[in-house]
């Protein structure tokens, strides 16, 4: 009997552990979408198929396009905020699910097949400018961008959220990459590989590399989530402002967009 209760006791426990951070790790990450609008396609590509959620400006020129690629086991709800605020901030951005887990070679030609879709569709070019596009990649995404971005010479900008290499494969494309190269980078960790994006750094011809100094991995995903903070520690408020607006104004810069909104806090 002593037994039952107390196992009933620490189900009791570890519940109200959940519910509490659940509601403590609501904030994280959120993004107040005005002026943008949504839709969600899914895709048939060369390189596999997914469900792709797409955030366009209010503007009726055409405007830059962002690819967004979240991270190792993720998901694209967990880079909606960069879509909407990038969307906010006069960008298209395109949001998917990458089609696998850990071919990451697989999931940078997804990226490059997106790019041709959303480039040539008859249905995109009154939204989106072909000449102006940006990669941006968070984790194990910033690899499979990277790994894109290493076939277009045009590209402009390739942005690395705390990326991470795999068996040397982003060193090896890192020379290949042409277009100009902005890395921010959180502490070492087990989460980001302890930091061997270090590779992918040092070779690449033409970048920028901020270290966020007290970051945590996911302080780089938008929204995270209480699991992956409780794997990698807990986000902030100030290391996810960041990331933001370093990287918001480097593609600004990259792709020659006014700021809309400067000086403005997205995340509350």
């Amino acid at each position: 009997m002593k037994l039952t209760h107390l196992t009933e006791f620490a189900s009791v426990a570890v519940l109200a552990a959940i519910v509490w951070c659940v509601v403590s790790c609501a904030h994280t990450n959120q993004s107040a979408a005005t002026n943008v609008t949504f839709e969600t396609i899914r895709v048939q590509l060369p390189a596999g198929a997914a469900y792709v959620d797409v955030y366009w400006p209010d503007t009726a020129t055409q405007a830059p396009m962002v690819i967004i690629a979240h991270g190792f086991s993720r998901h694209r709800d967990n880079m909606s905020g960069w879509g909407k605020h990038l969307a906010k901030e006069g960008f298209v951005a395109v949001v998917p699910d990458l089609p696998t887990q850990s071919d990451h070679a697989r999931n940078g030609r997804f990226i490059s097949d997106l790019r041709a879709y959303f480039c040539v569709g008859e249905s995109w070019k009154e939204r989106i400018d072909p000449t102006r596009v940006g990669l941006l990649g968070f984790s194990a995404g910033g690899l499979s961008s990277l790994l894109s971005a290493a076939e277009f010479p045009d590209l402009a900008i390739w942005v690395g959220l705390d990326p991470v290499d795999r068996d040397g494969i982003g060193w090896k494309a890192a020379p290949m990459v042409q277009c100009h190269a902005v890395v921010l980078t959180a502490e070492p960790s087990a989460c980001n590989a302890h930091g061997n994006a270090r590779g992918i750094i040092a070779a690449l011809p033409r970048h920028e590399h901020f270290s966020v100094a007290g970051a945590v991995h996911v302080d780089a995903e938008w929204p995270t989530s209480w699991m992956a903070e409780l794997i990698c520690g807990r986000s902030s408020d100030e290391k996810r402002a960041e990331f933001r607006e370093r990287a918001t104004q480097a593609l600004h810069k990259a792709l020659a967009v006014p700021p809309l909104n400067e000086g403005r806090s997205d995340v509350r």
